[in-house]
């Protein structure tokens, strides 16, 4: 049996790729399998890393809502507060209004007996001055004693 020579390469070729093919086959298959499984726990970690940068964002967003709560509550208490100050800085305002024209109310009220008091001693002073004028002129030495003594007589009999 003469074999060409085309014959026995292509035999060659069929026997070195079945004994060197299971071989670099196997190696070929484990490299692509060590590829395969870095593939996969790169996948893993990935997801891995995604649940817990989720997780992170759950807690931020969680974060921020209790902040923003915490923001609306100091809001609400500073605006509380400032009505308080308001009020009671309008209460004082009220009070010193008040405590003003009670005093002023008590200056007139003095300022008026004052000026009824000097009128009165005007008059007390005009009556007794007339009084002394009339005396003088209308009432001699003998009638002014009788009036002295009946006076005199009239304030003894009050007391």
């Amino acid at each position: 049996m003469d074999l060409s020579q085309s014959t026995w390469v292509a035999v060659a070729f069929v026997l070195f790729f079945i004994l060197i093919g299971r071989r670099g086959f196997n190696i070929l298959t484990s490299i692509l399998d060590k590829r395969k499984q870095l593939i996969k726990e790169e996948l893993e970690q990935a997801v891995q890393l995604r649940e817990e940068a989720q997780s992170e964002l759950n807690d931020s967003i969680i974060k921020q809502k209790e902040i923003n709560t915490e923001i609306e509550k100091i809001l609400n208490e500073a605006k509380e507060a400032a009505k308080k100050i308001k009020s009671e800085a309008e209460e004082k305002a009220k009070e010193i209004v008040k405590r003003k024209e009670e005093q002023a109310k008590e200056k007139i009220n003095a300022s008026q007996s004052d000026a009824i008091k000097q009128i009165k001693e005007i008059g007390s002073k005009v009556a007794i001055l007339a009084s002394e004028n009339y005396i003088k002129e209308n009432i001699d030495d003998t009638s002014s004693r009788e009036l002295f003594e009946q006076t005199t007589k009239e304030i003894k009999n009050k007391l």
